[in-house]
């Protein structure tokens, strides 16, 4: 007996309705006169009328954690490995909190604990800076003003969330569809549109234990997604005057976003012809087809179709947020064929089409494995074996409910795969991933209960923010992308002995020996004369914005709390081996733990010693390398 699976719409919920009271909202199907059709989603037009509660550090003491020769010591390594997989950062609470109750019970807090709104918090950043959150204008006077604050100020409030947010696994997930789903600040037409990616973060949040169909409908809604690919104010064909449907995003949705360029098995692996050859799952026909879906889409505010080109957001900023609206006569209202043959009919409204391309794209069978393996190499490991795909795969199809797409089943059979928890010893050499900058930088922050530091902003204010800004794509700064191809290639080989070997390590395309060197100078950066209470403490306090600096030249902003670790520094040992499980799960080996302990011994100062201990394994290859 065949089961049937759907894809479903799965009930959407406002993200900023319980934050900042009622927007946007629904729309009836677009008529001649082009009214508006919104997204299921709905989002504040308003500037944010609750206050919402700083996201604060963690000033809460630790608890004990076991050292190597205790009976814990294996549980404590394999929760610290689970939780370094999972989140941003391994701590002392969490280990704990997985000793007792047990991994599932961490995973299943994670996916019940709401998502962390980076709009909310952005408005009540910008409001304490004296700016209107969504200004009636773009930025021209001093009360709508501060693109570079607000920009800043965005950027800070993504740090804080990954660092002291509780919705550690959801934001790990934002983080991986990010690089699958990619939008980037790094293209001209995205300037001073730093609400509209908060936004387009919370989507992602949102759908990380949502659906993945319902994902595909946001983003093909989202303005920010319309400018950068293109299917933004894109009208219907009129060869009269040489106009044809742009084709950026109906490629990109195919090739990037859901299906891949070959058909693929269950299990990852390419179907090939009778020739050896790998079978394409579309043609530049199907392009075609799905360009003329995404036409006649344009801002929410606009009156007419296209008005003021994609720069409409100088007058109205809400339209950087609000779900795209259509206008039918810009729509090629024909009937499309589609994926496997499927035809849509003639004479459907632009949110039917859409629909009905979502769920055409939803109903390919490549769309399983295409997107569990990459959700599995940017959150376990870079070389996931068939099995470990197709089991996945076969959740992703089906979550036990007749349900195709749900990203919670899917996100859970992730991390529970035997795969996925195999302890080190017992995984084979090419298991794990070379972690990305930003997950170095906070396993850090997160391990050691970072502090934010004093930052100073236009108006006078004082908030208390952790802060790191760069513009160079080696850091990998989040929605910041050079290409819509992302920071690197999930199927990208280094020469050498790892490409003799077939196997992947995707994050070294970006990664060389000049990388390393500079991130073990950033690494020292961030740990020496960092902790709160350090007499010589590196301050580097300051404005938000530096008058003319650019933000690369902005300082690293954070503290340490290191007081745990000081006071086990009169016991090296102890000292190592808290340190090993936060950082790198346990993996220094006891011979090299020893040579530590040796070098630090040398040492009077217990803070000296704390830091040197974190900076040598910091910068040793346990930790650049999750497994």
């Amino acid at each position: 007996m065949k089961l049937s699976v759907q894809y479903r719409h799965l009930p959407h919920i406002s993200i900023l309705l319980l934050l900042t009271g009622c927007g946007g909202g629904g729309g009836s199907e677009p008529g001649k006169n082009s009214s508006s059709v919104k997204s299921t989603i709905s989002y504040s037009s308003t500037a944010a009328t609750t206050q919402i509660k700083p996201l604060q550090p963690d000033l809460k003491p630790d608890p004990v954690l076991p050292t190597r020769n205790s009976a814990d010591w294996d549980k404590a390594r394999d929760a610290a490995r689970f939780l370094a997989q999972g989140s941003f950062g391994v701590t002392a609470k969490d280990i704990d909190f997985i000793l007792v109750n047990g991994k599932e019970a961490w995973l299943e807090q994670q996916l019940s604990t709401p998502l962390t709104s980076q709009v909310a918090h952005l408005d009540e950043r910008v409001k304490t800076w004296g700016f209107l959150p969504v200004p009636p204008r773009m930025y021209y006077d001093d009360a709508t003003g501060g693109e570079w604050d607000r920009l800043i100020a965005k950027h800070d409030i993504w740090w804080e969330t990954v660092i002291w947010g509780s919705d550690q696994l959801r934001q790990r997930v934002v983080l991986a569809l990010s690089q699958i789903v990619v939008v980037s600040h790094a293209s001209n037409g995205l300037y001073a549109r730093e609400r509209g990616f908060a936004n387009y973060t919370d989507i992602l949040a949102e759908q990380a234990f949502g659906n993945y169909g319902d994902l595909l409908t946001a983003i093909s809604l989202n303005p920010i997604m319309g400018i950068y690919l293109s299917s933004i104010n894109n009208p219907k064909a009129d060869p009269a005057r040489d106009i044809h449907p742009d084709e950026n995003y109906a490629r990109e949705i195919l090739q990037l976003f859901s299906i891949g360029l070959e058909q693929l098995n269950i299990d990852g692996s390419i179907k090939c012809d009778a020739n050896g050859k790998p079978i394409p799952t579309f043609d530049q026909q199907t392009v075609n087809e799905f360009a003329r879906v995404f036409t006649g889409w344009t801002f929410s505010t606009n009156t007419t179709f296209a008005e003021g080109g994609e720069f409409a957001y100088w007058r109205t900023p809400i339209s950087n947020v609000e779900p795209m609206k259509a206008f039918a006569e810009f729509h090629d209202s024909g009937a499309k064929t589609l994926l496997n043959g499927e035809v849509i009919p003639a004479g459907q409204t632009p949110r039917q089409d859409l629909n009905a391309a979502i769920n055409n794209i939803m109903a390919h069978e490549n769309i399983a494995p295409f997107i569990c393996k990459k959700l599995i190499q940017h959150l376990i490991t870079s070389n996931p074996s068939p099995a470990y795909i197709a089991r996945i795969a076969n959740v992703f199809n089906n979550n036990g409910q007749g349900i195709k797409g749900d990203m919670k089943s899917v996100i859970k059979a992730i991390y529970l795969d035997q795969e996925a928890n195999n302890i080190p010893a017992e995984s084979a050499d090419y298991f794990g991933k070379h972690k990305e900058t930003p997950l170095v930088i906070a396993g850090i922050w997160r391990s050691f209960k970072a502090r934010g530091t004093p930052v100073k902003g236009p108006n006078g204010a004082w908030v208390n923010t952790i802060q790191y800004l760069t513009e160079d794509p080696i850091e990998q700064t989040f929605l910041y992308s050079p290409t819509v191809f992302n920071f690197y290639q999930t199927d990208y080989s280094p020469p050498g002995e790892l490409a003799t070997k077939n196997l992947l390590a995707p994050e070294l395309q970006v990664f060389g020996g000049a990388a390393a060197v500079n991130q073990a100078n950033l690494l020292a950066n961030l740990i020496y004369r960092r902790h709160y209470n350090d007499k010589d403490l590196y301050t580097d306090t300051g404005q938000a914005w530096g008058g003319n600096s650019r933000w690369n030249n902005l300082p690293v902003k954070a503290l340490l709390n290191l007081d745990t670790e000081i006071a086990l520094a009169s016991t090296p040992i102890a000292l190592v081996d808290r340190v090993n499980l936060l950082l790198t799960q346990g993996q220094i080996s006891a011979e090299h733990s020893a040579l530590i302990v040796e070098h630090i011994s040398l040492l009077q100062d217990p803070l000296a010693r704390v830091y040197e201990t974190i900076f040598l394994i910091a910068i040793s290859p346990e930790y650049a390398i999750q497994r």
